[in-house]
Formats: structure tokens, C-alpha cells, sequence
């Protein structure tokens, strides 16, 4: 009988899935890339969503489960004047749908493609995930709420004058207490292979008794939150380690000077960070109790001796910039160290995603020069000429193209540079070259002819 007065109404239970669709938007998904939202912002558009859900049960009430709700939405929102509307409260085709639709022709749909899009979703995940809640300090005080905010992320926490280390079980469920308890401090924070971020230092301040904190394996650490580090942990941090965090550069260990205290630091996994030995020797002398394991520092050595030896070479110049460049016999210069960005797009094992059909020529020079400039720059000469995208040593995808290309000209009869031979032919080269150079008759003596 109501439902006949009234048609443009329905009557809905609170808490139903036909309430809950009443303030649900219909959205047109099309695959790209999510812009970054900040985790204020997601707050707002919740706060907004309740808001209207609390509108809608309240619109018509005939008891406390039993409410009537509007045909639409509008219908209990506030009025707002024509000019102050958007697109979507005038029920026009929001800018975000003509957009996706102009781009249609352009979108990567991908299974790579897909696969970096949820990642980058799941980071916007992370970082909503890992904000700072003021709930959680007031209830349980800095050093429990850190522990609460640890251990549900897969970390393990010790507290002061206790052995157990507090951590998940294998249904991920963990005993920690849930109200304030004075007297327990966090000791030790082992966060190994969990997916902690920049943002989720925010829970971890006033922690005035942590003595060692492991980060082995994060993905995510970086430069940015090695100097978080330094300034959370300044006065009480003994012992660090960042084995196999492949985002922090030897710039960003310059941030852990803060750590006066620290005593061991541990960097394993890191020989390719670019002068790492010589960070890590500032960052002793900053810190005279800091002993530093895990680096590499006769690799450091050698790679110092190689760059003092080709700057040495007479057909080494530099410039202005300080980029190192190889001129050959007719004074061209080909790029083989210095400032410039070599870093470029790679998948996830470290794999070039686009290469370059740029060729240089071959630099007119003897085969020995040649393969001592290309040794001395750590085969970044030889790697440039291939038309790789960077000097970022990819040996093996330059002996690749190598090998490729060297197969390709002996069956179309091209005759081959021996400078662009692959690394398996070139000792064959140079026998057959001092073979040659050899006098005629020592030839003949050695071969039974004479």
C-alpha cells in the first residue's frame, strides 16, 4: 500500500545490499594508469560516502531497521547553484570519460603493462595502509603502537628485558597487548622482506630505546628513508642492516651520519651501487665505533686503479663537465665515463626494455687500444657501439648482439670489424693476428716447410 502511494520511493532495510546501491557510482573502467591520490584525499571521499548513506537512511524513516530512500541521490543532497555544480552533478559525461575515451587508441593493454598497473596500485595501497594514526599513539603509547603497527605488517619486535620476539603465526594472528602497559620499550625491530615505506616511518617516532634494526630485503627503502632513519634513530641505533636494498645509492648512506651510536652497518647485495666504498669510508670517519660488512673493498680498489688508468691514456680527454671521451685517429670522441645519466628503463631483472638503432662508427684506432679502452671503461665502449641504451654494463645482452650480428654478416658475406667480433672469436683473433705478424721465415720453421 505505501509502495502504490509513493512509486518513486522504495523501502529498504539499514545495512542491505539495495542501500548500499543507492550511493554506489557506476564507473566505466578503462585500464591506465591511477593517478596518485594522498590518503587526506581517500578520507575526504569516504567521510562524503557516509555522509550520503546517513542522508539516504535518514530521508524517510518508518522504524529503526526499516527506512525509505529517494530515487536518487540528488534528492537529499544539498542544492547547490548551477555554476557551482560539476559535470557529474548535472549528469553530463564527466572530462575523465572523454578523456579515456580520446585516448582509447593510445592505451597498452598489455600483460606487462597490466602487471606494473596493479603494482603501482598496490603501492597507492601501501601508502594509504602505513599513515599515521593519532588513535593508535593515544591509546597504546609510542612504543606499543609502534610494535602493533610492525608486527601486522609482517615484522618481528623485542622489547626490553624480554627474549620472545613478537610476531605473526601462520593464520597471521599475533598476541600484543592492547592497551597501554608502562614499562615496555621496543629493543630490536627485524622488518626483513616486508614491503615497509618512507610513509610508514611516521609510526615509529619516540621509540628512545631501539638498538638495532634490520631491513634486509625491503624493496621499497631508499635514499629518502635512510635520512628518516638518521633522524628517528639519531641517539640510540647500534646496529643496521640494509643488505639487498637495491634503491639506496651512496648518496643516501650520507644521511645515517645522525647515527652517532651506530656500531655495525651491514650493506651485502650492494656491489653495484656506484662508489659505495667511498660513502661508506666518509661515513666512517664521521662515526668512529661504525665497523661496516659486507662491502666489496678490493673490487672498490680495482675499479679506482682502472679509472686512474684511463685517464692516464693520451686518447682520453675531458670536458668542461668532467665526461671522459675517447678520440680516435681522426678526432671524433666517443662518450665512455663521466656525469651523464646512464641509467635506463629496465624490467624487473634488470633487462634494457628499449634499445637504441643509433650506431656510432667504428672509432679508427688499433684492435689493442681499442680493447684496452674498452677493459679500462668496464666494457662501456664497446657497449655503446652495439646500441645499447646506456653504459649500465649489460655484458651479456652486448655479447648477444654481438654474437647475433656477427652470424647474420658471415651469411650475408659482409665482412666483419674485428673490434665488434664477439667475446668468444676475439682470443682466435689474436692468435691468428700474432701469427701473421711473425717473420716469414720463423713461419715456415715452425710449420716443417722450410
Amino acid at each position: 500500500m505505501l509502495t502504490g502511494m509513493i512509486p518513486a520511493l522504495s523501502i529498504c532495510q539499514a545495512g542491505t545490499t539495495a542501500s548500499r546501491g543507492l550511493t554506489s557510482r557506476s564507473k566505466f573502467f578503462v585500464h591506465k594508469w591511477r593517478s596518485f591520490q594522498r590518503w587526506q584525499s581517500v578520507d575526504k571521499d569516504r567521510q562524503k560516502y557516509e555522509d550520503e548513506l546517513h542522508r539516504v537512511k535518514n530521508y524517510m524513516r518508518l522504524s529503526d531497521d526499516l527506512y525509505i530512500s529517494p530515487e536518487r541521490i540528488e534528492h537529499v543532497l544539498p542544492k547547490k547553484a548551477l555554476a557551482d555544480q560539476t559535470r557529474q552533478e548535472t549528469g553530463e559525461t564527466s572530462m575523465e570519460m572523454l578523456t579515456a575515451h580520446t585516448q582509447m587508441r593510445y592505451l597498452d593493454h598489455s600483460f606487462d603493462n597490466i602487471r606494473r598497473c596493479k603494482e603501482y596500485d598496490h603501492f597507492i595501497g601501501l601508502q594509504f595502509d602505513q599513515r599515521f594514526l593519532p588513535e593508535r599513539l593515544l591509546f597504546l603509547g609510542p612504543d606499543l603502537a609502534a610494535a602493533h603497527f610492525l608486527v601486522h605488517r609482517g615484522a618481528k619486535v623485542k622489547f626490553i628485558g624480554d627474549d620472545t620476539w613478537f610476531k605473526q603465526d601462520k593464520k597471521k594472528r599475533y598476541k600484543l597487548p592492547g592497551i597501554r602497559v608502562p614499562g615496555m620499550y621496543i629493543e630490536a625491530i627485524d622488518a626483513s622482506g616486508t614491503e615497509l615505506l618512507f610513509e610508514g616511518f611516521d609510526n615509529l617516532y619516540d621509540l628512545k630505546h631501539v638498538r638495532m634494526l634490520r631491513l634486509a630485503g625491503c624493496k621499497y627503502i631508499d635514499d629518502w628513508t635512510l635520512g628518516r632513519i638518521g633522524s628517528v634513530f639519531g641517539d640510540t641505533l647500534e646496529m643496521l642492516d640494509l643488505s639487498g636494498c637495491h634503491r639506496i645509492s651512496a648518496k643516501g648512506l650520507r644521511g645515517l651520519h645522525r647515527l652517532k651510536k651506530l656500531t655495525y652497518l651491514r650493506l651485502e647485495g650492494l656491489d653495484h651501487v656506484e662508489n659505495l666504498a667511498k660513502s661508506v669510508l666518509l661515513l666512517e670517519e664521521t662515526i668512529p665505533s661504525l665497523t661496516v660488512l659486507g662491502v666489496n673493498f678490493e673490487k672498490s680498489l680495482e675499479n679506482v686503479e682502472k679509472e686512474t688508468k684511463l685517464l692516464e691514456s693520451d686518447r682520453v680527454l675531458i670536458d668542461a663537465k668532467g665526461n671522459c671521451h675517447a678520440e680516435d685517429d681522426n678526432g671524433r670522441l666517443f662518450y665512455i665515463q663521466g656525469c651523464v645519466n646512464e641509467r635506463a628503463t629496465v624490467d624487473d631483472e634488470d633487462r634494457p626494455l628499449v634499445h637504441n638503432t643509433i650506431r656510432r662508427e667504428i672509432p679508427t684506432m688499433s684492435d689493442e687500444e681499442f680493447d684496452e679502452l674498452d677493459k679500462l671503461s668496464n666494457g662501456k665502449l664497446r657497449h655503446l657501439l652495439v646500441g645499447s641504451p646506456s653504459g649500465y654494463q649489460w655484458s651479456d645482452q652486448v655479447e648477444t648482439i654481438l654474437s647475433f650480428e656477427h652470424q647474420k654478416k658471415l651469411r650475408q658475406k659482409i665482412p666483419v670489424e674485428p673490434k665488434m667480433f664477439p667475446a668468444k672469436l676475439r682470443p682466435q683473433l689474436i692468435e691468428e693476428r700474432l701469427e701473421l705478424e711473425k717473420p716469414e721465415e720463423k713461419r715456415k720453421l715452425e710449420s716443417g716447410t722450410g
